[in-house]
């Protein structure tokens, strides 16, 4: 009920007001909120840490602005995103954190063609559908596909960027986003679509040594966990009503490793210093609760929360892991360890 009211005077509210009602709910004793967990503390963690500290990247390019209803330039956001990852991954690099790499799947391609006349014609169309980010009701999907290469039109394919993550020191994951950033609910993508799309990524990506354990549904959609328990994923993040919590396994097989927050510029006017404390704040009660502490972003983000926020905000969870307390893990290697301990 509290939390109900809350979004909805929220939702009405002028960014000033959002961005100080935030900071207002942050100083709350049950925030970050914490889901109870029934597995005892010295069972939920590898080497005696007290917490995990995971991190994911939606790796996505221009694919995940075609038919966003808010008008974005799908070009100029990929070609940004291309700008970032290599400070990225350097960041990573100095601050000795691997993270999860959720990948769009054509990403992996150097190129590509519109084959009888049809961009990946192999691959099954979703209908048409509009949800609360997107409105696709005509076209084809795949008619933004230049069907060139990535030295022509570098915002849609990434092959170079994949090779950057890949061979960093660190260590980092290479995740599943789908193969076209498409609708993954089941209302809407049919087990089809889903399968043909799953196909195209463990293709692609077994071409690269890589076998695909973990999906990060792209904008939360959700849904057709029986296709990714067929093709051998083993977890995947969804947005939950929580913010800290320990994975748990569902009824696919499949476990639930739910996000905590995004590192992204809100909009609020916040300083860096005040976003770094936010974070340090998940953090540290992950470590209380003996939880996960999963943060996610956009590679796209602006250089603002690249340059200002980031830093901080990996170097107070290396100082924690340093310390013993946390463990910093990608998707994979958190589930893994919850697979081989708790089954």
């Amino acid at each position: 009920m509290i939390k109900n009211i809350y979004r909805n005077i929220y939702r009405r509210c002028p960014n000033s007001v959002k961005g100080n009602l935030s900071k207002a709910a942050m100083l709350l004793p049950n925030k970050p909120s914490v889901k109870p967990c029934s597995i005892p503390r010295d069972k939920r963690f590898p080497d005696g840490h007290k917490a995990a500290f995971v991190m994911s990247a939606d790796f996505e390019m221009a694919w995940a602005w075609r038919y966003s209803k808010g008008g974005e330039d799908a070009v100029a956001i990929g070609l940004h995103e291309r700008d970032n990852i290599p400070e990225l991954v350097a960041l990573f690099e100095k601050f000795n954190i691997p993270i999860t790499w959720a990948t769009v799947g054509h990403l992996f391609l150097s190129s590509c063609d519109d084959e009888h006349g049809k961009a990946h014609a192999n691959l099954t169309r979703i209908p048409y559908f509009t949800n609360r980010v997107w409105e696709y009701e005509k076209g084809d999907w795949y008619e933004d596909d230049p069907c060139s290469n990535v030295d022509s039109d570098p915002a849609w394919y990434a092959p170079d960027l994949i090779r950057q993550v890949m061979d960093s020191r660190v260590g980092h994951e290479i995740g599943c986003h789908s193969f076209s950033h498409l609708d993954c609910t089941d209302a809407r993508c049919p087990e089809k679509v889903m399968d043909d799309e799953i196909t195209e990524c463990v293709r692609l990506a077994r071409e690269w040594g890589v076998d695909l354990r973990s999906m990060v549904f792209p904008g939360g959609t959700n849904g057709n966990y029986a296709v990714l328990a067929r093709h051998g994923f083993t977890n995947y993040r969804i947005n939950s009503t929580w913010d800290l919590f320990y994975p748990e396994k569902n009824e696919f097989g499949l476990w639930n490793l739910p996000s905590s927050a995004t590192i992204e510029n809100a909009g609020f006017g916040w300083t860096p210093e005040y976003y770094i404390k936010r974070y340090k704040q998940f953090i540290d009660k992950a470590i209380k609760t003996g939880t996960v502490c999963h943060l996610w972003f956009h590679p796209s983000i602006d250089k603002f929360c690249l340059r200002e926020v980031f830093p901080g905000v990996l170097e107070y969870a290396r100082k924690r892991a340093d310390e013993g307390d946390l463990w910093i893990a990608t998707m994979r290697q958190m589930t893994e360890f919850c697979e081989q301990v708790h089954g």
